[in-house]
């Protein structure tokens, strides 16, 4: 007969895991993973429709990576597990349990990729006519997957910042906008930002990285 079940170390061990799976430390790195994944998939495809529609160039020897520059799918990967964290972190911090299904979440997808598509496809005679389109669909997207102010005010410093970073990398000569308008890049680029924001918060909430029980242990105290 086996005594290991039996044994008080080995009950130890198998609780003390069964406790450590519901925390967030062990919740935490695999959703991680899964947000960088999406964000280095997504830029990729992005970037393919801006390069394809002459819309962004690079150096001649910036090192390539699934045919885009090394540093975009990686910076874009980071960026979308920072906010993926933040969004659930912020709603815990302001007790909002904002849960909208992962149905949504891939209209949301669609709608943010859709609309980049469109903007690179489609011939439009000016830069500013793609902004307004960008704009009101950064607006559509957040009342229709976000609806919280916390989650505006977040994805409107992603759009300040990440466009204060691009035209750092644009005047070191990283890579360039074809018809920029706006500090040297386009401007319809924040808003771009601005969606993409919404669109990786919404996919942070889904992932629960912060767990449901926490919400409920909140109100108690």
């Amino acid at each position: 007969m086996s005594t290991v079940a039996t044994h008080p170390v080995a009950t130890s061990i198998f609780f003390s895991a069964a406790m450590t799976s519901s925390s967030p430390l062990f919740r935490y790195p695999p959703r991680a993973v899964a947000l960088f994944a999406l964000g280095f998939g997504i830029s990729v495809m992005i970037d393919h429709f801006q390069q394809e529609h002459d819309i962004t160039r690079y150096p001649r020897n910036v090192k390539q990576l699934f045919s885009t520059a090394s540093w975009v799918p990686l910076s874009c990967g980071f960026a979308a597990c920072l906010v993926g964290t933040l969004y659930p972190i912020l709603d815990y911090y302001f007790s909002h349990r904002y849960n909208i299904g992962w149905s949504n979440v891939l209209r949301c997808c669609g709608g943010f990729i859709g609309v980049n598509y469109a903007t690179s496809k489609l011939p439009w005679t000016s830069s500013q006519q793609v902004s307004i389109v960008l704009a009101l669909s950064a607006i559509w997207l957040w009342l229709m997957f976000d609806r919280t102010w916390h989650g505006f005010v977040l994805s409107l410093l992603v759009a300040v910042i990440g466009t204060w970073v691009a035209q750092y990398f644009v005047c070191s000569g990283m890579y360039s906008f074809t018809k920029a308008d706006f500090f040297g890049v386009r401007s319809w680029f924040p808003c771009m930002l601005y969606s993409g924001s919404v669109l990786f918060g919404s996919i942070g909430r889904q992932l629960t990285i912060v767990p449901d029980e926490y919400f409920g242990c909140k109100k108690k105290n």
